[in-house]
C-alpha cells in the first residue's frame, strides 16, 4: 500500500484538538505533524475533524436466542464502519449444555470470517466445573482476556460459583464482564404479569425494576471484594439506583469498570407506550428520565468508563411476536451505527470534552480490554483507524443505516456532524459520497492479552 497523507484535519489527540497532518504507511500511523511533505497520495480534509476509530466492546452479531438476530458479522460490521466504529468485541450467545469455553469462540471465529471491521470476542461462561480454570487458560493464550457471566437467563451463576470464577480470573489476570440483574425478582414479576395477562411492552420494564439491577450490582461488588478481585466489568448499567451503589463502592476504594449504552442515555420507558413499543424491548429495559440524568452525571464525574451499544438486532417482524406478550419478544435493539454519531454530537455541543469523548468511545475500551498497543488513539505506531467528521446539521433516520433490522430507535434525533470517511488500518473503507462500505477489506481478529 502506498503512503497516504491526510492534510489539514482538526485531530482529537489526548485532551485537545490539533491542526496537523497524519501520514500512513503499511496500515500504521508513521508521522503526525504540521505541513508534512507529500510523498504519495493525499487527501485535503479542509478542517474536518479526525477522531480515532470507535471501539464497541459490546455487540451481539449472529446471535441465536431461539430466533437468529437480523445482523450477521457482515451486515453488523458494515453498520459499525459506516457509524465510525472500526473494531468490535462481540459477546457470543450460549452454546449447548456441557460445551467447553472454546466451543462458542470457535463457532464465532467462523462466523466472523466475513467481518469487514476488526474484531475480538469475550468468552461466555455457562457452567463452572473442574475444567473451567484450564479452559480459561486456553482462552487467554488465544488472545481473549475477558469473559462474561450472567446472573439471569439459562446459564445464570450462583454466588458460590461467582466467587470461584472471580478467583480464577484474578489468578489469570482476566476481566469478568457481568450482566447484573436479579433473576428471582425478574421471574416473580414475569410470572405475575403472565397470570394477570399484562403483556404490553411497558410490563417488560415493570418486570425488571431498577432495584433488580442495583441488588445484583451491590452483590457482585461484595463477592469480588471477598477475593480482592479488581477486574470486574459491569455491562449495560441502566439506572440511578445501580449507579448509587457503584458510587458508594468507588468511594470505599473498590476498583472495577462500568459500561452504559447509548439507549440508556437517550430513551426512556415512555417509548414502550408508543405504537410499536415492542421494538424497544431489551434487557435491562429503558428506565426513567431521572435515570438518564443520573447516567450523564455519572459520565461527567468519571463513574462510567465506556459507552457501548449492546447491539442485538431483530427485525420489526421478529419483534412483533411479542406485541401483546412481551415475554415472547426477542430481547435487543440495533445501535452499532448510531453510537459514535450521537456521542460526537454531544462533544460538539460542549457536553463532553475532547478527553472524555475519546475515553468513552475508543481510548478506554482499548486500554481496559488489551488493545491499546494498536487501537484507541491517534498516535505514531498505532493502526490507522480514523474517522473523518464534517460539521453538518442532519436528522438521523433508518434510511442512513446498514443494519438489517431496518429500523432505528433513534429515528428523528438531531445530529451536528456526519461521517465523511472511515479508514481501517489505513485503507478507505467508507465514504459518505459513495454511501457504501467497501467489501474488499476484511477485518482481522485482534488478540488481547
Amino acid at each position: 500500500m502506498p503512503n497516504m497523507l491526510l492534510k489539514n484535519g482538526k485531530v482529537l489527540i489526548k485532551d485537545k484538538i490539533e491542526q496537523v497532518d497524519i501520514k500512513i504507511e503499511k496500515e500504521k500511523i508513521i508521522e503526525i505533524g504540521e505541513n508534512l511533505k507529500e510523498d504519495g497520495s493525499f487527501i485535503d480534509l479542509k478542517g474536518a475533524y479526525v477522531v480515532p476509530g470507535g471501539i464497541d466492546v459490546h455487540t451481539h452479531f449472529n446471535i441465536d436466542v431461539g430466533v437468529i438476530s437480523a445482523d450477521d458479522f457482515q451486515s453488523g460490521s458494515m453498520a459499525a464502519l459506516a457509524g465510525g466504529t472500526t473494531t468490535i468485541i462481540d459477546h457470543p450467545g450460549f452454546g449447548p449444555k456441557g460445551c467447553n469455553l472454546e466451543y462458542m469462540i470457535d463457532k464465532y471465529m467462523d462466523y466472523a470470517k466475513n467481518s469487514l471491521c476488526d474484531y475480538s470476542f469475550h468468552g461466555v461462561f455457562q457452567e463452572v466445573d473442574k475444567n473451567s480454570f484450564k479452559e480459561l487458560e486456553k482462552l487467554k493464550k488465544r488472545g481473549i482476556n475477558s469473559f462474561k457471566i450472567y446472573l439471569t437467563y439459562s446459564f445464570k451463576q450462583e454466588d458460590e460459583d461467582i466467587i470461584k470464577v472471580f478467583q480464577y480470573a484474578k489468578n489469570l489476570d482476566m476481566i469478568v464482564a457481568v450482566h447484573a440483574e436479579n433473576d428471582s425478582i425478574i421471574s416473580f414479576f414475569k410470572k405475575k404479569y403472565i397470570e394477570e395477562r399484562k403483556g404490553k411492552a411497558i410490563y417488560h420494564a415493570y418486570s425488571r425494576p431498577s432495584y433488580s439491577e442495583a441488588e445484583a450490582v451491590s452483590r457482585l461488588i461484595r463477592l469480588a471484594e471477598t477475593v480482592e478481585f479488581e477486574k470486574l466489568y459491569f455491562v449495560h448499567i441502566s439506572s440511578k439506583e445501580s449507579l448509587d451503589e457503584i458510587i458508594q463502592a468507588k468511594l470505599r476504594g473498590r476498583k472495577f469498570w462500568v459500561e452504559t449504552c447509548t439507549q440508556y442515555l437517550y430513551l426512556n420507558e415512555l417509548n414502550y407506550l408508543e405504537d410499536g413499543g415492542e421494538k424497544y424491548i431489551l434487557s435491562p429495559p429503558l428506565r426513567k428520565e431521572e435515570d438518564i440524568k443520573a447516567l450523564w452525571k455519572g459520565i461527567d464525574k468519571n463513574y462510567i468508563d465506556i459507552i457501548a451499544t449492546d447491539h442485538c438486532s431483530f427485525s420489526l417482524e421478529q419483534k412483533r411476536d411479542g406485541i401483546n406478550e412481551f415475554w415472547k419478544c426477542p430481547n435487543g435493539i440495533p445501535g452499532v451505527q448510531e453510537r459514535v454519531l450521537l456521542i460526537f454530537s454531544e462533544f460538539l455541543k460542549g457536553k463532553l470534552s475532547v478527553e472524555k469523548y475519546l475515553n468513552l468511545t475508543s481510548t478506554k475500551p482499548a486500554e481496559i480490554f488489551g488493545m491499546s498497543s494498536r487501537k484507541g488513539s491517534i498516535e505514531i505506531g498505532k493502526d490507522a483507524d480514523l474517522v473523518i467528521f464534517k460539521e453538518k446539521k442532519l436528522v438521523l433516520n433508518s434510511k442512513m443505516l446498514f443494519s438489517k433490522a431496518n429500523y432505528s430507535c433513534f429515528d428523528g434525533f438531531k445530529l451536528l456532524a456526519d461521517i465523511d470517511k472511515v479508514f481501517l488500518r489505513g485503507e478507505l473503507v467508507y465514504s459518505h459520497n459513495l454511501e457504501e462500505v467497501k467489501l474488499n477489506k476484511i477485518g482481522k481478529f485482534i488478540p488481547r492479552y
